[in-house]
């Protein structure tokens, strides 16, 4: 794994400037948001979860998160253990068919710990390896970020390419 550290892990994440990070993945595969569903179902105690039309899904949580393989859609997960302890997920279906996702949350959901970089990588590395995406970026929320863009001006301050051969 390379990675490109382009800011202060830490401080990025525990900046409490008002917006979200997000974690956004490239090529990921249906595949691999199928596993990466099963691990948030694991890892996060409870949810709500949205189809790609904004209703609830008509499952209780986790069995409502297979909704996000029948063409995307919305879940926020609490109560995950470190790093994160709350996040949304955004999964939707691009134009080629391919699964686009975003994951977000706020400072206040990260937990702080002595090893919070070290925690952080290893966990937006076993999401990134569960979607078999190529890389991820870690980014301040912008609206209006190119995908990809890793700029003085595009809010990245992290980015990982799977280099190992599981992507």
């Amino acid at each position: 794994m390379r990675l490109n550290e382009i800011g202060d892990i830490v401080a990025s994440l525990l900046d409490d400037d008002g917006s979200c990070r997000d974690l956004n993945f490239d090529e990921p595969t249906w595949e691999g948001v199928g596993a990466m569903i099963s691990q948030f179902s694991r890892s996060f105690s409870s949810g709500v979860v949205r189809d790609d039309s904004g209703e609830p899904a008509s499952r209780s949580y986790p069995d409502s998160m297979a909704v996000l393989l029948d063409g995307g859609g919305a879940a926020v997960l609490e109560s995950g253990g470190p790093p994160i302890h709350r996040i949304q997920v955004y999964i939707f279906v691009e134009e080629d068919g391919s699964p686009y996702v975003e994951l977000t949350f706020s400072p206040e959901d990260v937990a702080v710990t002595p090893s919070l970089r070290t925690d952080f990588i290893d966990w937006a590395e076993g999401v990134r390896v569960a979607l078999r995406a190529r890389r991820y970026y870690a980014r301040y929320e912008n609206v209006s970020w190119d995908f990809g863009d890793i700029g003085p001006a595009s809010g990245v301050f992290l980015v990982s390419d799977g280099v190992d051969g599981d992507a």
